[in-house]
């Protein structure tokens, strides 16, 4: 795990990329109740912040994903090229609307529930994304399960007899699941506890500690497993080796897309020639600049962002 990783020029992100509507409450949630609160509209989506988070970082991204032939797909687009993503991989469906997802935080910006309508993702096929892998073969994947179990057991299948590394996001427990038939394949694997618990085939209600899930979901494999959990260590583990990581400590404005950060930060400092051990420390950074600005959007990513943010050190709390 600690060994360093070659430097490489570009990362090409295949996944889901959505419209976020976000509504956070003023005060301790009533459930079954109507809350006065606060709601914003934003582009997200895990392939979106992960794409768009790296190329703000200051290096060469392109996002591979489906968008719908609507004001909010028009969006999508408008905030990958601000942000210097490469678009041309984004595909326009003529049958299904941009994906969506709808969150409720409490005020203390801790999710409440999430749903999300991704549809349109079930159009990035094999066929749909096969010319984007053809042409990335010197890339760093990141597929995100979002996609068809098809595409991504393509997309893994590719990358493995090429060479490519690709790390695979598991999105949530109920789409997680998608990924257990590849995971001798690729090379990172990032989960958070529950949905390391799904891929074990366990409850996600009911996981265990988080080093307890990376070492199993570990033990007979070569890929490097990362698993989040909250406010406790971050666990990195491989053959069921395991290491953790204390999470940087900070004031928490709001935790969506923290985790997209994490991967999206820890992908960015690999890619420059840094190990998985060193680059984890830049995930941390990474999770923890969006979690203090409440959004990927509002974070200040931009090069030389993560090592400025973990010279800083903590500020009071922390969670991922």
């Amino acid at each position: 795990m600690d060994q360093p990783f070659r430097r490489i020029d570009r990362v090409t992100v295949f996944g889901g990329a959505t419209i976020d509507r976000i509504a956070e409450t003023a005060a301790p949630p009533v459930m079954g109740a109507s809350n006065p609160g606060h709601a914003r509209r934003l582009p997200g989506g895990v392939g979106f912040n992960v794409a768009t988070i790296i190329a703000r970082l200051g290096i060469a991204a392109r996002l591979v994903t489906r968008i719908g032939a609507d004001p909010d797909g028009e969006a999508i687009i408008a905030a990958c090229s601000a942000a210097g993503v490469d678009t041309a991989g984004i595909g326009v469906s003529a049958k299904r609307p941009t994906a969506g997802y709808h969150a409720a935080f409490d005020n203390a910006g801790e999710l409440i529930i999430g749903i999300a309508d991704m549809d349109v993702c079930a159009e990035l096929t094999p066929a749909a994304v096969g010319a984007a892998a053809a042409t990335g073969g010197d890339d760093f994947w990141v597929v995100d399960a979002n996609l068809p179990e098809e595409t991504l057991a393509f997309l893994i299948e590719q990358a493995a007899a090429g060479g490519t590394p690709v790390a695979a996001l598991a999105v949530s427990p109920a789409k997680a699941v998608r990924l257990a038939p590849l995971l001798d394949q690729m090379t990172f694997l990032f989960a958070n506890r529950r949905e390391a618990a799904a891929l074990l085939g366990q409850d996600p209600n009911r996981a265990g500690r988080a080093a307890a899930l990376a070492a199993e979901l570990s033990r007979t494999r070569m890929t490097r497993i990362v698993v989040t959990a909250g406010g406790e260590p971050v666990i990195a583990a491989r053959s069921g080796e395991t290491r953790s990581f204390i999470p940087l400590k900070t004031d928490i404005t709001a935790v969506n897309g923290a985790g997209d950060s994490f991967a999206a930060g820890t992908i960015a400092a690999m890619t420059e020639g840094r190990s998985l051990i060193d680059a984890i420390r830049s995930g941390l950074a990474a999770a923890a600049l969006t979690i203090e600005h409440g959004s990927v959007a509002a974070a200040p990513f931009r090069p030389g962002a993560l090592a400025a943010r973990i010279a800083a050190g903590p500020s009071n709390k922390w969670t991922l």
